[in-house]
């Protein structure tokens, strides 16, 4: 099998860069992704909003594991394998629900929100007190369970490092959502859930490309553009949509970082900030936060993509997107509309609308997304030497902060103010060889 090594050509003093296209296609380097990947990194798993109450509950995957994370009566929330201890059942029948007694639907066996087994039917009839205590009856949690503003993640492996470690430099980032919220943020109700006949590192790369914006999305800017202009005299603010990454791209500032941990950052000025749901509460946040921090939640738009697979975007609405590999050439994506508690109505429909526009499966943008990526996938196909050359970019890549990232007083490991690059992607590429790499 060709290593990951021999797929990434990573010259960092020629400053070449360049990604051989089986890494998209080959079966043994997805399966052993599986392994190594999802099998091994904290991957993200649901919000704790989605679980406010006793007996809520989200059903999941790690990687090829199924998973579920549950609030107790304690009020803890915990994660564990989605398998009775019985004969191996998988007990959620749902993706959420709310259940205090999970009862296993293929012998009957109950567990409560804590994951202690409180029945084994026929139990006293049938079962040894010794048999019955050498099976462990009790439910299994995961290896490692974590919380960050609110975002659960779960890792299979033990030895993996902490959470906060593990996201590293992207945690200022994600603070730049989060912290607009002064009673913290939910996940909307509802959630859309689609296929991809294209491999997962497509939408990985496509989270955080600014270069396909302008082309792939036109469609999205251009018809909104038109939708504002039938809109009655007068009706501005909030009803407007940001587009100005599509439509002025070379009137605004933008750019993208590494910050660590194949963590991925891409960001462009907003041309319009008043448009954004959150803009009416700029004078609160100044009261709160230093200028630069407030200038980049509301000025800039932002897409944050954590490794290897969560994407936190926060442009015209915000959003949450997590991608699940199910073959070399299939994938699932979901997403879930994410707002501030409280909010004023008004900003809250806003959030919506822009959310629907962009982001449902049937939107203006996703389906578009979607075609481009696949076709990627079919294209990937085509030459046994056919390589990515990632080199846009390379021109205006300097190490350190730049200017931008000065104002929000952080450092990545590298910066690149250009206005349409592909370097931001090696610091998903690097962890990704680091990873596969014994």
């Amino acid at each position: 099998m060709t290593s990951a090594q021999e797929l990434v050509d990573d010259r960092e003093g020629e400053n070449i860069f360049r990604v051989h296209r089986s890494a998209f296609t080959d079966p043994a380097i997805f399966d052993q992704e599986m392994a190594e990947i999802f099998g091994r990194t904290w991957l993200y798993l649901c919000h704790e909003s989605q679980i406010a109450k006793h007996g809520d509950y989200v059903a999941t995957q790690i990687g090829t594991q199924p998973v579920f994370v549950i609030r107790g009566s304690d009020d803890d929330i915990r994660c564990f394998y989605d398998v009775c201890s019985h004969r191996g059942s998988r007990l959620t029948g749902r993706t959420s629900g709310s259940a205090k007694t999970l009862t296993c639907r293929y012998h009957g066996w109950c567990f409560n929100a804590e994951g202690a087994c409180t029945l084994v039917r026929g139990g006293d009839e049938a079962y040894r007190p010794e048999d019955l205590d050498r099976m462990d009856t009790n439910l299994r949690p995961i290896e490692k369970f974590g919380s960050y503003k609110g975002f659960l993640f779960g890792c299979l492996d033990a030895d993996a490092p902490p959470l906060d470690e593990f996201l590293g430099g992207a945690m200022p980032f994600i603070d730049l959502m989060t912290d607009q919220a002064p009673d913290g943020m939910e996940i909307l109700r509802g959630e859309s859930r689609y296929m991809m006949e294209a491999n997962w590192k497509l939408q990985t790369e496509n989270s955080t490309d600014g270069y396909h914006v302008a082309t792939v999305h036109r469609n999205f800017a251009t018809t909104v553009g038109y939708r504002e202009t039938l809109a009655p005299e007068g009706d501005s603010g909030m009803a407007k949509t940001e587009a100005s990454r599509i439509l002025s791209l070379e009137k605004i500032n933008s750019g993208g970082y590494d910050v660590g941990n194949g963590h991925m950052i891409n960001w462009a000025d907003r041309g319009n900030p008043e448009a954004g749901p959150s803009w009416p509460q700029r004078e609160a946040l100044l009261q709160r936060y230093p200028a630069g921090k407030v200038k980049w939640m509301l000025e800039r738009g932002r897409t944050v993509t954590v490794f290897p697979n969560l994407l936190l975007n926060d442009v015209a609405s915000s959003c949450i997107r997590v991608w699940r590999p199910i073959s070399a050439e299939l994938t699932e994506i979901e997403t879930w509309c994410i707002a501030p508690k409280n909010e004023a109505p008004e900003a809250r429909r806003a959030r919506i609308r822009k959310y629907e526009d962009f982001f449902f499966p049937a939107s203006l943008a996703v389906p578009d997304d979607v075609r481009a990526m696949e076709g990627a996938q079919i294209g990937s196909e085509a030459l046994e030497d056919g390589w990515n050359d990632l080199a846009l970019g390379h021109k205006t890549l300097v190490d350190g902060a730049d200017d931008a990232a000065k104002e929000l007083g952080v450092t990545p490991l590298n910066s690149n103010p250009g206005r349409e690059v592909e370097t931001p992607f090696f610091a998903f590429w690097r962890e990704w060889v680091a990873r596969l790499t014994p």
